[in-house]
């Protein structure tokens, strides 16, 4: 079985899963409609008679019953929170076989899908920025599977959404030319980092306060995913957009709170990376992370983005899939638990 799975195109799966998702929209893009016309329908003459007795006047009452009909229509997963949920369950299965199937080869495949059906079919998929304040306001809709599943997958297997099905993340990377990058310390990087967290806690502080969204529209790339944007929007992705050629994943590191929120659920994750007993600190892994997260065979898991560039650069194929709570032995040789 596993060499069978090790012998599949991902290219091939890639098209078969573009696929399901346009037959996943001619489905259900016209059942949605016609929900919500005959929803309009009852709406409009609910309206018309409330306008009326209210005095109002029938177009006003008309126009009121009308949107709620419309509200009413598009149900629990709305008119493409079903295809995005399939789509991004599809990204995600084939991200977890990358990782632990194919030793992270096709990886670059994998990130091209993202950009295509996650980012420009599906307009961006999850938005960082206003999935962490509509998880709340929109909590009774399926908006909230759509940010529980990446949640539940990083407590499962760490930041895979954040590296292999997140269009915003995947564009960034593959925008980026290493041999262009500034060596930055480790340090810095991490401390930039914490802005994240500080955003992540406004956002939602600013949610549950006030019960609305903010910033919406300011996720870099978000302008380029809906072709169309203002010049603000389209001149900060531009800008991201430039920035990342020189430095890595430079909104997912500094300033994303999606990616904070899985950074967190990360730390307690079920499977892990880790260095088994033939780890050296030859170092090799430490220069070729792009993210800095490893240090000599130890990794930082909350902020590994699982690209896979320590496991393919370690020599002595110490770096391994390991379960939390296994015993392991550090590159120093000394024992001590998964956590």
């Amino acid at each position: 079985m596993r060499r069978t799975l090790r012998g599949l195109s991902l290219p091939a799966l890639a098209v078969a899963l573009m696929a399901l998702a346009l037959l996943a929209s001619s489905l259900a893009l016209p059942a949605a409609a016609q929900g919500a016309g005959e929803h309009v329908g009852s709406g409009e003459r609910a309206g018309s008679g409330q306008g009326v007795g209210q005095g109002r006047g029938a177009g006003a009452g008309e126009r009121e019953g009308e949107g709620h009909g419309q509200g009413a229509g598009r149900g629990y997963f709305g008119t493409n929170q079903l295809i995005k949920l399939i789509v991004m369950a599809g990204l995600a299965g084939l991200a977890l076989g990358v990782v632990t199937v194919l030793g992270f080869r096709f990886r670059k495949w994998l990130l091209l899908v993202s950009v295509g059906v996650a980012g420009f079919y599906l307009a961006g998929l999850l938005c960082p920025i206003c999935s962490v304040q509509n998880v709340f306001i929109k909590w009774n809709t399926a908006y909230l599977l759509l940010v529980l599943l990446p949640v539940v997958l990083a407590l499962f297997a760490g930041r895979v959404y954040c590296g292999y099905v997140c269009p915003y993340g995947a564009l960034q990377e593959l925008l980026h030319v290493r041999k262009w990058a500034p060596k930055i310390p480790p340090r810095w990087r991490r401390a930039l980092g914490l802005l994240k967290y500080a955003v992540l806690a406004y956002l939602v502080i600013h949610a549950l306060a006030t019960w609305t969204e903010i910033l919406k529209d300011m996720t870099p790339f978000k302008a380029f995913f809906a072709l169309g944007g203002t010049p603000l929007t389209l001149g900060l992705s531009a800008g991201f957009a430039l920035l990342s050629v020189f430095t890595w994943r430079p909104f997912c590191e500094v300033l994303c709170p999606l990616g904070a929120l899985l950074s967190l659920v990360s730390r307690v994750s079920v499977f892990r990376l880790a260095a088994d007993e033939g780890c050296s600190s030859c170092g090799a892994c430490t220069s070729r992370c792009p993210a800095t997260t490893c240090d000599g065979g130890k990794v930082r898991f909350e902020d590994c983005f699982l690209c896979g560039e320590c496991v393919r650069t370690c020599g002595a194929k110490s770096l391994r899939w390991q379960f939390r709570w296994r015993n392991s032995v550090t590159c120093r040789g000394e024992k001590t638990d998964g956590a």
